[in-house]
Protein backbone atom coordinates (compact mmCIF):
# COMPACT_ATOMS: atom_id res chain seq x y z
CA UNK A 1 0.00 0.00 0.00
CA UNK A 2 1.30 3.73 -1.10
CA UNK A 3 0.17 6.31 1.57
CA UNK A 4 0.75 9.96 -0.01
CA UNK A 5 2.85 12.55 1.36
CA UNK A 6 1.58 14.46 4.84
CA UNK A 7 1.96 17.88 4.40
CA UNK A 8 5.26 19.47 4.51
CA UNK A 9 6.66 15.93 3.19
CA UNK A 10 7.66 15.61 -0.24
CA UNK A 11 7.60 11.79 -1.06
CA UNK A 12 4.92 9.01 -0.55
CA UNK A 13 5.48 6.68 2.03
CA UNK A 14 4.98 2.81 1.09
CA UNK A 15 4.06 0.32 4.24
CA UNK A 16 3.64 -3.84 3.87
CA UNK A 17 0.64 -5.09 6.42
CA UNK A 18 0.27 -8.33 7.53
CA UNK A 19 -3.63 -9.03 6.64
CA UNK A 20 -4.63 -11.25 9.42
CA UNK A 21 -3.32 -9.23 12.47
CA UNK A 22 -2.63 -5.92 10.80
CA UNK A 23 0.40 -5.39 12.07
CA UNK A 24 2.87 -3.19 10.23
CA UNK A 25 5.87 -5.40 8.91
CA UNK A 26 7.56 -2.49 6.95
CA UNK A 27 7.62 0.82 5.57
CA UNK A 28 10.11 2.63 2.92
CA UNK A 29 10.50 6.04 1.52
CA UNK A 30 11.87 4.64 -1.78
CA UNK A 31 12.89 8.56 -3.24
CA UNK A 32 15.18 8.91 0.06
CA UNK A 33 16.25 5.15 0.45
CA UNK A 34 14.68 5.60 3.97
CA UNK A 35 12.76 2.49 5.62
CA UNK A 36 13.04 -0.21 7.44
CA UNK A 37 11.12 -4.01 8.03
CA UNK A 38 10.80 -7.15 9.63
CA UNK A 39 12.62 -9.85 8.06
CA UNK A 40 11.30 -13.18 9.73
CA UNK A 41 8.02 -12.11 11.05
CA UNK A 42 5.64 -15.85 12.89
CA UNK A 43 2.13 -14.32 13.43
CA UNK A 44 0.61 -16.47 15.92
CA UNK A 45 3.44 -17.94 17.79
CA UNK A 46 2.73 -18.54 21.76
CA UNK A 47 4.43 -16.32 23.68
CA UNK A 48 6.30 -17.05 27.37
CA UNK A 49 3.99 -14.61 29.73
CA UNK A 50 7.39 -13.92 31.07
CA UNK A 51 8.26 -11.78 28.66
CA UNK A 52 6.05 -9.19 29.53
CA UNK A 53 6.30 -9.58 33.39
CA UNK A 54 8.63 -6.33 34.95
CA UNK A 55 10.72 -7.49 38.01
CA UNK A 56 12.61 -4.13 38.47
CA UNK A 57 11.81 -0.86 39.97
CA UNK A 58 8.62 1.56 38.92
CA UNK A 59 8.81 5.12 38.97
CA UNK A 60 6.42 7.90 38.93
CA UNK A 61 7.90 10.76 36.08
CA UNK A 62 8.96 12.94 39.34
CA UNK A 63 10.46 10.34 40.87
CA UNK A 64 12.30 9.22 37.65
CA UNK A 65 13.08 13.25 36.97
CA UNK A 66 14.31 13.43 40.41
CA UNK A 67 16.54 10.10 40.01
CA UNK A 68 18.13 11.23 37.25
CA UNK A 69 18.92 15.01 38.71
CA UNK A 70 20.58 13.26 41.94
CA UNK A 71 22.68 11.01 39.30
CA UNK A 72 23.61 14.08 37.48
CA UNK A 73 24.94 15.75 40.86
CA UNK A 74 26.65 12.73 42.16
CA UNK A 75 28.67 12.44 38.75
CA UNK A 76 29.03 16.28 38.88
CA UNK A 77 30.88 15.34 42.36
CA UNK A 78 32.97 12.72 41.35
CA UNK A 79 33.88 14.93 38.00
CA UNK A 80 35.01 18.30 40.33
CA UNK A 81 37.04 15.74 42.85
CA UNK A 82 38.96 14.07 39.82
CA UNK A 83 39.88 17.66 39.05
CA UNK A 84 40.65 18.64 42.03
CA UNK A 85 43.03 15.13 42.44
CA UNK A 86 44.62 15.77 38.83
CA UNK A 87 44.53 19.38 37.78
CA UNK A 88 44.18 21.94 40.31
CA UNK A 89 42.82 21.39 44.25
CA UNK A 90 43.51 25.32 44.52
CA UNK A 91 40.25 27.84 43.79
CA UNK A 92 40.35 29.39 40.35
CA UNK A 93 39.02 32.91 40.84
CA UNK A 94 40.68 35.69 38.78
CA UNK A 95 39.74 39.41 38.67
CA UNK A 96 38.21 39.80 35.20
CA UNK A 97 37.59 43.64 34.16
CA UNK A 98 33.90 44.85 33.45
CA UNK A 99 33.38 47.55 31.30
CA UNK A 100 30.12 49.54 32.44
CA UNK A 101 30.54 52.48 29.77
CA UNK A 102 26.47 52.68 28.80
CA UNK A 103 25.73 52.00 24.90
CA UNK A 104 22.31 52.17 25.96
CA UNK A 105 20.42 55.09 27.96
CA UNK A 106 17.32 55.74 29.97
CA UNK A 107 17.74 59.27 31.33
CA UNK A 108 14.62 60.47 33.58
CA UNK A 109 13.71 64.18 34.46
CA UNK A 110 14.70 63.12 38.33
CA UNK A 111 18.35 62.43 37.74
CA UNK A 112 17.66 58.91 37.69
CA UNK A 113 18.72 56.75 34.69
CA UNK A 114 19.22 52.96 33.50
CA UNK A 115 22.29 52.28 31.42
CA UNK A 116 23.20 49.13 29.43
CA UNK A 117 25.54 47.60 27.74
CA UNK A 118 26.14 44.02 26.50
CA UNK A 119 27.94 43.34 29.25
CA UNK A 120 26.63 45.15 32.47
CA UNK A 121 23.77 47.32 33.59
CA UNK A 122 23.70 50.52 35.70
CA UNK A 123 21.10 52.67 37.20
CA UNK A 124 20.57 54.92 39.62
CA UNK A 125 17.16 56.93 41.12
CA UNK A 126 16.83 59.84 44.02
CA UNK A 127 17.24 58.15 47.42
CA UNK A 128 14.50 56.79 49.16
CA UNK A 129 13.74 56.10 52.41
CA UNK A 130 14.29 52.09 52.23
CA UNK A 131 16.64 52.31 49.25
CA UNK A 132 15.66 50.88 45.72
CA UNK A 133 15.98 47.13 44.70
CA UNK A 134 15.37 46.67 40.44
CA UNK A 135 13.84 43.48 39.73
CA UNK A 136 17.04 42.29 37.51
CA UNK A 137 17.29 38.92 36.57
CA UNK A 138 20.89 38.97 37.72
CA UNK A 139 22.88 38.91 40.86
CA UNK A 140 23.43 42.21 41.75
CA UNK A 141 24.38 45.02 44.29
CA UNK A 142 22.58 47.70 45.57
CA UNK A 143 23.77 50.60 47.50
CA UNK A 144 23.02 54.91 48.56
CA UNK A 145 24.73 57.98 48.27
CA UNK A 146 23.45 61.16 49.92
CA UNK A 147 21.10 61.75 46.83
CA UNK A 148 20.65 58.91 45.11
CA UNK A 149 19.76 55.24 45.30
CA UNK A 150 22.16 52.93 42.80
CA UNK A 151 22.49 49.27 41.21
CA UNK A 152 24.84 47.82 39.40
CA UNK A 153 25.14 44.39 37.87
CA UNK A 154 26.63 42.24 35.05
CA UNK A 155 25.25 39.47 32.81
CA UNK A 156 28.04 36.86 32.38
CA UNK A 157 30.27 37.61 35.53
CA UNK A 158 30.24 37.90 39.20
CA UNK A 159 30.61 41.33 40.84
CA UNK A 160 32.44 41.46 44.27
CA UNK A 161 32.63 43.81 46.98
CA UNK A 162 36.15 44.85 45.29
CA UNK A 163 34.58 45.46 42.26
CA UNK A 164 31.73 47.46 43.55
CA UNK A 165 34.05 49.71 45.14
CA UNK A 166 36.30 50.43 42.43
CA UNK A 167 32.72 51.03 40.31
CA UNK A 168 31.75 53.45 43.06
CA UNK A 169 34.68 55.61 43.00
CA UNK A 170 34.61 56.24 39.64
CA UNK A 171 30.72 56.97 39.76
CA UNK A 172 30.66 59.47 42.68
CA UNK A 173 34.41 59.98 44.39
CA UNK A 174 35.01 59.90 48.11
CA UNK A 175 31.18 60.05 48.48
CA UNK A 176 29.83 57.99 51.60
CA UNK A 177 28.14 55.13 50.57
CA UNK A 178 25.45 53.15 53.01
CA UNK A 179 23.07 50.29 52.83
CA UNK A 180 24.94 48.47 50.11
CA UNK A 181 24.03 44.81 49.72
CA UNK A 182 24.19 41.98 46.93
CA UNK A 183 20.57 40.77 46.08
CA UNK A 184 20.77 37.64 44.64
CA UNK A 185 17.40 36.38 42.49
CA UNK A 186 15.62 33.15 43.04
CA UNK A 187 17.67 29.98 41.83
CA UNK A 188 20.60 32.67 39.92
CA UNK A 189 22.37 33.08 43.19
CA UNK A 190 25.69 31.76 44.30
CA UNK A 191 25.79 28.02 45.28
Amino acid sequence: MQLAPPEGKPYPLRIWVDTESGQMLGYRVEEVGEGSQFIDVTVGEPLDEGLFVWNGPAYTSEEYQQLLRDEHRAEQRQQVQWFAENVANASLRVRVPIDFTPEDIRAMDSGGFDASNSAAMLSRRQRSTDGWEPKWGVPHYVWSTQLWDWAAGTIHADLDSAAVEELQQSLHPGEPVDRGRRIDPPGRGRI
